[in-house]
């Protein structure tokens, strides 16, 4: 059942940051009510998921779609 929790919280993470690109991952964690780690950490399963984003040089993320 851990599953679908962690399907749902990677899901919040990635629309979040859709939703307020170029903020970093402590506003996104404060707004979904996570820590900073637990955004940070999601970040690389989000990736093999296809859910890309980057990170710019201040912190900020952003969603991107790869190119094929």
């Amino acid at each position: 059942m851990a599953r679908k929790t962690d399907d749902k919280k990677l899901e919040n993470i990635y629309n979040t940051v859709q939703e307020h690109p170029g903020k970093k991952a402590g506003f996104i964690a404060r707004l979904l009510g996570l820590s900073r780690s637990d955004v940070t950490r999601s970040l690389p399963t989000l990736e093999d998921r296809g859910l890309h984003l980057s990170e710019d040089d201040k912190g900020g993320l952003w969603p991107f779609k790869k190119s094929q």
